[in-house]
């Protein structure tokens, strides 16, 4: 198998070698799968995702868990969700608009409050609570297209194949189901050999062409999880929680791409297709605690470990040409055309169209990101409050491996390590209560977690800006809230990579989302 596509934020350019584009793809999939960038009930969402030192919320059970001592009654609440992603794709002069639209449920969540201790005890409550939540959303799509005058994917293709044998292309066929894409190609007649050993070059009729190509992406799945958290009030003044529980995560990824030969006489054109599906379960800690300094400053600080996870990824790829009258012209090393008795162009005949390389599955184990936050609170008396969170995440620290193979390891940690850069995400939000209504406002920044710029032309700044609000009313026995969440970012695609980045082209994406949620709870 060779993965040639890897993920950047939300999707890939083209790697070189067999080892290394493994590597890309599992190492990427991890980091989408750790990139939260908002989560919670509406009322944490609207103040900007801040979780550090805010208690007395649903979301306390995997933001901070000290937050859930605050409650002195039992609640039960429900946060449906409306996401909704905007992609704008410039391919060579070309620009491509996409939306994908996914409701879900952000959170369902259940506190029981402990009877209050008698007050003459420093410990005066204790609190448990669990939740389901969906802490990340991979969901995304985009298109992409335009007239490529400089190169073909064949290139890529013959570039890959340079230094492996003929006769291991031709064995690798496999009665027309290759092991690989190289061969695949070979045997389509897509690449052809300069000799017994390569190097291996486009076919002689496509050596002038151009190439319309097309092409689109479409990511679905994400990461979700149960949490349990427990948490005491010590004399109304500090107050310490733990949590842990079960992740889950899917990664599901569908690229199709096409190129119209311009030119290209028998040879019209071909199809790609490459199918990632990668899912796993996990287990995770996290501690926290929350400090009232003054009548009016809230400290707060918690730790969450990374998920440790077992993966499995199943991986598919199938190639389709459009030859004329499946007749492939034949030309010898020096690009001659290669003639029959009569003195006329002579042809071979292709057996089929289309292959489907060998499905390729594979367990590993994944182990996410450490996450550190930090923050604080300062209440306007009972008018509202500001708050202000810093989060530290260690992509660095990622971890992809399996039990009997040491080098697959050694490798993914040196590409992560060169890869990825350690991050500090910056929200800051508030709340204004008048009487029973809330107004709720906020604003985050996510720092560019890649320290590789992916061959894009000029430095390209992956850094995602948020801004939200909300409203909310509440009253003795229920409360409901609103929110909504604009984010914007920027990535870029290339359908293959090449030795000479002057030779292909990235599609420059422009990202924008929207999530809105709402939060309806019940006190008991």
């Amino acid at each position: 198998m060779r993965t040639r596509h890897i993920l950047v934020g939300i999707v890939v350019g083209m790697t070189t070698t067999h080892v290394f584009s493994q590597s890309r793809l599992y190492s990427n999939a991890a980091s989408q799968l750790s990139q939260i960038t908002q989560n919670g009930t509406a009322r944490f969402q609207g103040v900007g995702g801040n979780h550090a030192a805010l208690g007395g919320d649903a979301s306390n059970i995997f933001g901070n868990p000290a937050g859930i001592a605050f409650f002195n009654r039992s609640e039960i609440s429900l946060s449906p969700t409306f996401y909704s992603i905007n992609n704008k794709a410039d391919y060579i002069g070309n620009t491509t608009t996409d939306q994908k639209v996914n409701p879900n449920l952000s959170q369902f969540s259940l506190i029981l409050a402990g009877n209050p201790q008698s007050y003459n005890r420093e410990w005066r409550r204790t609190s448990f609570g669990i939740s389901y939540s969906r802490q990340v959303n991979a969901g995304t799509q985009f298109s992409y297209g335009g007239t490529n005058n400089r190169s073909s994917m064949i290139d890529d293709i013959a570039e890959l194949a340079n230094g492996v044998p003929v006769t291991t292309l031709e064995n690798d066929y496999n009665n027309g189901s290759p092991y690989s894409i190289e061969s695949a190609f070979y045997n389509l007649y897509q690449i052809d050999a300069l000799s017994a050993n390569g190097p291996y070059r486009r076919p002689i009729p496509l050596s002038r062409s151009s190439f319309e190509q097309t092409g689109s992406i479409e990511l679905s799945g994400g990461s979700s999880q149960w949490t349990f958290a427990y948490a005491g009030n010590y004399a109304d003044k500090l107050y310490i929680g733990v949590s842990g529980g079960f992740a889950r995560h899917t990664y599901i990824r569908q690229q199709n791409y096409a190129e119209r030969f311009v030119n290209g006489g028998a040879f019209r054109g071909l199809d790609y297709r490459e199918d990632i599906n990668i899912n796993g379960t996990g287990i995770f800690l996290s501690a926290g605690v929350i400090y009232k300094a003054t009548e009016f400053l809230q400290l707060g600080a918690s730790l969450h470990s990374p998920t440790w996870s077992n993966m499995q990824m199943t991986y598919e790829e199938e190639v389709g040409v459009d030859v004329l009258n499946n007749r492939v012209p034949i030309y010898d090393s020096n690009g001659n055309p290669v003639t029959n008795g009569q003195g006329q162009q002579a042809f071979d005949q292709l057996p089929t169209n289309r292959v489907t390389i060998e499905p390729y599955d594979f367990e590993y184990s994944m182990r996410t990101p450490l996450r550190a936050t930090g923050g604080a609170t300062f209440f306007f008396g009972k008018k509202g409050f500001i708050t202000a969170s810093a989060e530290y995440v260690g992509y660095k620290g990622m971890g992809i491996s399996t039990p009997d193979d040491n080098q697959f390891r050694s490798n993914n940690r040196r590409l992560i390590q060169s890869t990825f850069n350690n991050v500090v995400n910056l929200r800051a939000g508030g709340e204004a209560r008048l009487n029973t209504f809330r107004v709720r406002a906020g604003v985050g920044y996510l720092p560019n977690i890649y320290s590789q710029n992916y061959n894009v032309e000029g430095k390209l700044d992956r850094a995602k800006l948020s801004f939200s609000g909300g409203l909310g009313y509440r009253n003795e026995r229920f409360y409901i809230d609103l929110a909504g969440t604009y984010l914007i970012t920027k990535d870029a695609f290339a359908p293959y990579q090449l030795n000479d980045p002057n030779n292909y082209f990235s599609a420059q994406l422009n990202v924008s989302s929207i999530n809105v949620v709402s939060t309806i709870g019940l006190f008991f």
